[in-house]
């Protein structure tokens, strides 16, 4: 059969041009590298050492140390082991993602040839293989030195320090003993409690010596001081007089005490405006209050809001107490160092064992520490001595602030040192003798005695009521002899009554004769006076004679609860 000519022509040109339409159409990037490529062998060995041209050379001049699939770069160069045009299609891409890397900069050549390049999306970061870990030698051991043992004193004020450094909510808080026996238990009806009285919460006090030896009082001065402190006395007598009532198993007078307290906790009694005179007032009412509140907290019945709240003022009162006796100071006669530091440290140690507050406890046996360092060969306190005329007066009265808080440490595990209790047998022999005798302790400060606190019949001894506490450590026949014509000793800064009322020691210190005085036996706690009961003063030396408005003398059975008032 024979197909006409025009026919077999177009049959001819099918045949032939069906390859090159099968054939897809190259990229636009690929179709700009294939220029280039097809000017270079396809099979051209890669040299050994690629040479650093001068000039820069373009990107299908720059050699490549591995083949890379680029085929989706503006004017990068396929694989040299295959052509370009054997590609096919898709292969880009695959080759972008089984590889990925940062996107080039725009080549030169395409920067000349005025084209475009193509913005890629940025790749995923490749994963890295974990670094392996890197094998240190073993550090040498350092030999460490042996720390030297620390002093008890030292350790002790080291833990005071770091307590009180921290804040408030974190120091440590765990019940802490007080000194006094229980009372009796409660029956009956529970009595009405007197009115509360208004809280006092700023005090200005006047100081009223006028000597450098403090030893002086002006009348006037003392009578306007005396005024001042007058609402303290009176909420300390209401406070004890219902502790005594608590005392003789009256229902109801723990609470009637406490509510008392609670009122001018509320009302943050004694933390307002507070000057010198007025501090140390705070003070001594701060350790009567605090003893007192040690006597009754464990009464049955008690709110625990007001127990808490009443710990926490106290604890909160002491805190202002304290910057006062920690300063530092070379005074002759300084209240960092004689009776005031030592009333000052009962009084925070009290509010401490109150709250709970180790701090604060150790604080005040700190400053017992303190005046027990102080105590000479014969057992006199320099500080007290200088005194003058007033001298047996505040070496008994330093003797009250350190008996009680002899007493508070030891019931709280802390003890004093063979040097420390040596030191407190020989004041409490020394101060015992003096009060006997003044004779002695004229010899020594250089002046006759004279107490214008006392009145026109009382006797040293009958303000003794350190030397009553430590009888309970430090039992003496003797002594307990000369101390009975005076009891029951009551003292308002000493939490009311105090005959009968301290626990005694189990152990009693070295040096007791065996079968020393028994403990003196309990008696009836005895009821305050009158608030603002003052004795009738003695006669002050003739240079200055003290008016002081009259009141009635103390009587064994009821003791005068207002002590004597001293001064800096």
């Amino acid at each position: 059969m024979r197909l006409p000519r025009a026919q077999l022509a177009a049959l001819l040109l099918c045949l032939f041009a069906s390859p090159v339409l099968a054939q897809p159409a190259p990229s636009r990037g690929a179709a700009r590298s294939q220029p280039e490529a097809a000017q270079r062998p396809a099979a051209r060995p890669a040299p050994a050492a690629p040479r650093r041209s001068a000039l820069r050379p373009g990107p299908a001049e720059q050699p490549s140390a591995r083949p890379r699939a680029t085929a989706g770069r503006p004017g990068a160069q396929p694989s040299r082991e295959q052509p370009s045009g054997a590609r096919r299609p898709g292969s880009q891409d695959r080759a972008s993602r089984a590889a990925p890397q940062r996107p080039a900069k725009r080549p030169d050549s395409a920067a000349r040839s005025g084209g475009t390049a193509p913005r890629l999306a940025r790749p995923a970061a490749r994963e890295r293989a974990p670094a392996r870990p890197t094998e240190r030698p073993a550090a040498r051991p350092v030999p460490r030195a042996t720390p030297a043992p620390v002093p008890a004193a030292a350790a002790a004020s080291g833990l005071l320090a770091a307590q009180s450094a921290l804040p408030e909510e974190r120091r440590e808080r765990r019940p802490l003993a007080g000194p006094f026996l229980p009372a009796p238990a409660a029956s009956g009806e529970a009595a009405r409690c007197e009115e509360r009285l208004r809280p006092l919460r700023n005090l200005e006090g006047f100081g009223y010596y006028l000597d450098p030896a403090f030893s002086r009082p002006d009348a006037r001065r003392l009578a306007m001081d005396l005024e001042a402190a007058k609402p303290l006395r009176e909420w300390l007598a209401q406070v004890q007089g219902a502790l005594a009532r608590h005392r003789k198993g009256e229902a109801g007078a723990a609470a009637c005490a406490l509510a008392a307290m609670d009122h001018w906790a509320r009302n943050d009694a004694l933390l307002g405006a507070v000057n010198l005179q007025g501090n140390y007032h705070r003070a001594w009412a701060l350790a009567g209050a605090s003893l007192s509140f040690l006597a009754l907290r464990e009464a049955p019945g008690l709110e625990p809001p007001r127990l808490r709240r009443v710990s926490e003022w106290l604890a909160a009162v002491a805190r202002q107490v304290r910057p006062r006796h920690d300063r530092p100071s070379e005074a002759l006669i300084s209240d960092v160092r004689n009776n005031q530091a030592a009333w000052a440290g009962l009084a925070v140690a009290a509010a401490g064992v109150a709250a709970g507050d180790r701090a604060l406890l150790d604080w005040g046996v700190e400053r017992l520490r303190n005046q027990l360092v102080q105590v000479d060969e014969r057992g006199a306190l320099p500080q007290e001595l200088r005194r003058g005329a007033m001298a047996l007066h505040y070496h008994l009265f330093a003797l009250d602030a350190v008996a009680a808080l002899e007493r508070l440490a030891a019931v709280n595990g802390i003890t004093l040192s063979e040097e420390e209790r040596a030191a407190y047998r020989r004041l409490r022999d020394f101060s015992a003798a003096a009060a006997r005798e003044p004779e002695r302790m004229q010899a020594l400060a250089g002046v006759p005695q004279a107490d214008p606190f006392l009145g026109p019949e009382e006797q040293p001894l009958s303000r003794a009521a350190g030397l009553e506490i430590s009888l309970v450590v430090m039992p003496d026949p003797a002594l307990d002899a000369a101390l009975a014509p005076f009891r029951p000793y009551v003292s308002a800064w000493l939490g009311g009554a105090v005959t009968g009322w301290w626990k005694p020691d189990p152990a009693p210190m070295a040096g007791d004769a065996a079968g020393g005085a028994p403990v003196p036996p309990q008696p009836a706690a005895a009821e305050p006076p009158a608030a603002g009961a003052l004795p009738a003063p003695a006669a002050e030396p003739p240079a200055i004679p003290v008016a002081v408005p009259p009141a009635t003398p103390p009587s064994a059975d009821a003791p005068s609860a207002a002590p004597p008032l001293p001064a800096p």
